[in-house]
């Protein structure tokens, strides 16, 4: 409070004359008497935009994976959690999918980490571009991805990532004059079959590990006995 502590801050942003925003942050204190009375106000106006896309940055690294784009591991939880308390208010249905390609470790040694990371995008883009806005996508480890199921039952999450993986598997990757071709394993439970978000990753994890050991580039459900 201005007349209470004598002094005021604040930021906000502002625009330079060739229209570009930048931040501001304003200072005010007031100048007082010997009795304490108020003869005049100090204001100190400081540019503060490199500092706001410095925090901005760092927020950015921190939520984001730098390859792709997407949330990484700890703000998809964050959703997860979010979304997955949302539903049990009896507000929707929701699926999670725990997406991991297949032998991506003898990609990156046979053709180098610069092809590795041209699949790892090609992956990123197709979920992006065939899964709805709604449905939450994120890169949770160095081959793996997860996705949220937005009011999808798993029947329908099964076809979808079917189709997804049939298209994947026919993309033909490049190195060089080298081409080849890549697919994924994908588990896949339901919320309501579970109490709590740990329960609902365990399950989808477990599920992917079956579809590992199950000879790999294929779907598997998981198992709702626990």
């Amino acid at each position: 409070d201005m007349e209470k502590q004598g002094h005021w801050q604040g930021e906000f942003w502002n625009k330079r004359k060739n229209g570009e925003d930048y931040a501001q942050r304003l200072s005010i204190s007031a100048i007082t008497d010997e009795t304490g009375k108020v003869q005049q106000y100090a204001a100190l106006i400081g540019d503060i935009t490199k500092r706001k896309q410095d925090e901005e940055r760092i927020r950015y690294q921190a939520n984001y994976d730098s390859l792709t784009e997407l949330p990484n591991r700890t703000l998809f939880l964050d959703r997860l959690n979010f979304d997955l308390a949302r539903m049990k208010r009896g507000q929707g249905k929701l699926g999670l999918m725990f997406i991991d390609l297949d032998g991506f470790k003898l990609v990156n040694d046979t053709y180098g980490h610069p092809t590795g990371d041209r699949v790892i995008k090609s992956l990123s883009r197709l979920l992006q571009q065939r899964l709805r806005k709604v449905d939450i996508v994120g890169r949770v480890g160095g081959e793996e991805f997860a996705v949220i199921l937005i009011d999808t039952d798993v029947e329908n999450a099964e076809r979808i990532l079917n189709e997804l993986r049939e298209h994947f598997a026919a993309v033909v990757h490049h190195s060089g004059e080298t081409e080849f071709q890549c697919a994924f394993s994908c588990g896949v439970a339901n919320f309501e079959d579970y109490e709590t978000a740990q329960d609902l990753n365990e399950a989808a994890d477990r599920a992917l590990y079956a579809a590992k050991n199950a000879g790999r580039n294929q779907v598997v459900l998981a198992r709702t006995d626990k």
